[in-house]
């Protein structure tokens, strides 16, 4: 009897392990936790959200461009990820990088994410006003143009809610603190959970 309970069991595991599927988000410091624990950086905030349905694998570097996009989907391929969110631009804008040049970017790892059939959600930034009206405008609309263009699924801001409020950012009012990054989980996951 209890061999047949310990198979059960087994197979049973082995199913839940079979449906699990694998969501990974590209993105840099605001994805990594910066001045954060990784666990309470959002992706993993998000999988307590997700639970047992999804891994979630936090793919953030710290001080990553968009030039990265292209090589670290094409690494990312490799664990063959059943979904993909692209959080990529911050570091451009502070940089102050042609909005062209970080669209091209964004568009040629969109398009491999394409060809390879992964299901791929965009996620939106913006930058401060302060960076002159017109690059804040092209900078936010490239995100909208790419959405458009390739038929992705947008989360128009990811600090929506939590940018520019000190009680949601650590000192050098950038990056997220544990409370930023449990509004941006639940902004994620708001947008996302139809497609999970």
């Amino acid at each position: 009897m209890k061999k047949i309970l310990l198979i059960s069991f087994f197979i049973f595991s082995l199913s839940v392990w079979a449906k699990t599927k694998t969501l990974v988000i590209i993105g840099d410091s605001l994805t990594e936790g910066y001045g954060v624990a990784r666990e309470s950086a959002f992706p993993a905030v998000l999988q307590e959200k997700i639970k047992n349905q999804w891994k979630v694998i936090n793919s953030g570097i710290s001080g990553a461009t968009t030039a990265s996009a292209k090589g670290r989907v094409n690494w990312v391929l490799k664990s063959k990820p059943d979904l993909v969110m692209l959080i990529l631009g911050a570091n451009d804008g502070l940089r102050g990088l042609k909005v062209s040049e970080s669209k091209k970017h964004l568009e040629e790892a969109i398009q491999i994410l394409k060809q390879n059939k992964i299901k791929t959600i965009l996620g939106g930034l913006y930058m401060p006003p302060n960076y002159g009206k017109d690059y804040s405008s092209q900078f936010k609309s490239m995100y909208a143009d790419l959405s458009k263009k390739h038929n992705l699924p947008l989360v128009p801001f990811i600090l929506d809610q939590v940018a520019g409020d000190p009680k949601y950012n650590l000192a050098d009012g950038i990056h997220p603190n544990e409370e930023g990054h449990k509004i941006i989980a639940n902004k994620v996951y708001e947008s996302i959970k139809e497609y999970l």
